[in-house]
């Protein structure tokens, strides 16, 4: 059962719940015939160990075997972070720094210490390594077969437990919050990057005054990381069918569509929220779509419940669409997963036939583009539940029109 805020044993949290995960993932290996995974996805190495290095110069792996303890093993930099952050017992090292002791040298060569054997069938993430990271382990561990574990890993993730769905419901008070902020700095007059601003500060305090002892780090890349995912931007116009792009210091005007929107990342889960704002009085056309766009999310969330197919949403926002006039530039899916990514799997797509489950975690975001018009588009981020859904979300589900005072 899907439990409201406030009830989850945060006793348990993160060592017995990624205890969990660890063991189902061994329960599918053992049915898949696969003796050995090996994890390198920054979001996929947290789900399975709790630690997020957040710059990725140096990888984190995840190495779980069937027979014995599962380890998360980092570069020797990353010892105390992992061991003081991590929900692993068991921390291995490969690399120099310091005085700790690696291992290994080499992160293959650490691998092939902790499998603990060749010849053995292999799980990775192949929608993700790199082809030379690929080459190094076939030419060290020389396993019989290397699978994909990605969509297996993929089906796992697209159920939250508790502790994800406690995290996912902080992440969406901030976004709330942004959102919120930066449509009041919008009437005032502010440009969209004023707004912004704004928008990220007042997230900011929240963290500071409601869950200062939650991370809000992001999974950085090789190259940079990413010490704060608290994000609000807004696009206007023709700008918003950019989709995701650095707001600009234009000062909406009367008649403008102007879109606010919001993600945040609470102890490493994320939630979104994207409001389109009617500024004084639009032309018959924007009218028309902001209408449809009201109305498709309505004909999504009326069959919002467990045992829907995410393909059925998607046809039902696209028939609104569609009779609204706007058959001709449909979006190419009305939503997406939500957790430790921003767009996580699954679509809310054609051709995508699987159900809604209890404790899936999604946005809602049927949305029209055109960049001789601009967009509109509200996304909430929505729990799935026995009975139907929550929309973790709040914050003003309608039309939003604003006079601009400034």
């Amino acid at each position: 059962m899907i439990k409201r805020e406030g009830t989850v044993d945060y006793a348990l949290e993160k060592s017995v719940y990624v205890e969990m995960r660890i063991s189902r993932l061994k329960e599918k290996m053992s049915a898949n015939g696969i003796d050995a995974v090996i994890i390198r996805k920054p979001e996929t190495a947290f789900y399975f160990s709790n630690f997020n290095p957040v710059l990725n110069s140096h990888p984190a792996f995840v190495v779980v075997t069937l027979d014995a303890e599962p380890c998360l093993l980092v570069h020797s930099i990353r010892c105390a972070h992992a061991k003081e952050e991590g929900a692993l017992k068991r921390v291995e090292l490969y690399g120099k720094w310091g005085a700790n002791v690696p291992l290994a040298g080499k992160a293959a060569d650490a691998i092939r210490l902790l499998v603990g054997k060749e010849k053995l069938c292999l799980g990775m993430e192949l929608d993700d390594i790199s082809m030379d990271f690929y080459q190094e382990i076939q030419e060290v561990l020389h396993p019989d077969k290397i699978v994909s574990v990605s969509g297996l890993v993929n089906m796992m993730k697209i159920i939250k437990d508790e502790y994800e769905i406690s995290c996912i419901r902080k992440s969406a008070r901030l976004v709330d919050r942004g959102v919120e902020t930066a449509i009041h700095a919008l009437e005032r007059g502010c440009s969209e990057a004023e707004a912004a601003t704004e928008g990220q500060y007042a997230m900011r305090k929240l963290w500071h005054e409601k869950f200062p002892d939650m991370e809000v780090c992001g999974f950085g890349t090789s190259e940079g990381g990413m010490i704060d995912s608290l994000h609000v931007w807004c696009l206007s116009n023709g700008h918003i069918a950019y989709g995701c792009d650095c707001p600009k210091h234009y000062h909406p005007q009367n008649g403008d569509l102007t879109l606010p929107m919001a993600w945040a990342k609470t102890g490493g889960y994320h939630a979104e929220n994207e409001r389109t704002i009617i500024i004084g009085e639009l032309d018959s056309y924007k009218r028309r779509a902001y209408d449809g766009m009201l109305r498709a999310r309505e004909s999504i969330f009326n069959i919002l419940r467990p045992g829907t197919a995410f393909e059925d949403l998607y046809r039902a926002a696209a028939q609104v669409y569609t009779d609204y006039g706007f058959g001709d530039i449909l979006p190419g899916r009305v939503g997406h997963g939500i957790g430790c990514s921003a767009h996580e799997f699954p679509s809310l797509a054609m051709g995508n036939k699987i159900a809604l489950k209890p404790g899936m975690v999604i946005t809602v975001e049927p949305g029209l583009m055109d960049k001789g018009w601009g967009g509109v588009r509200h996304s909430d981020t929505v729990l799935i539940t026995e009975e139907g859904y929550e929309s973790l979300t709040k914050y003003n589900m309608g039309e939003i029109s604003i006079q601009i005072r400034g």
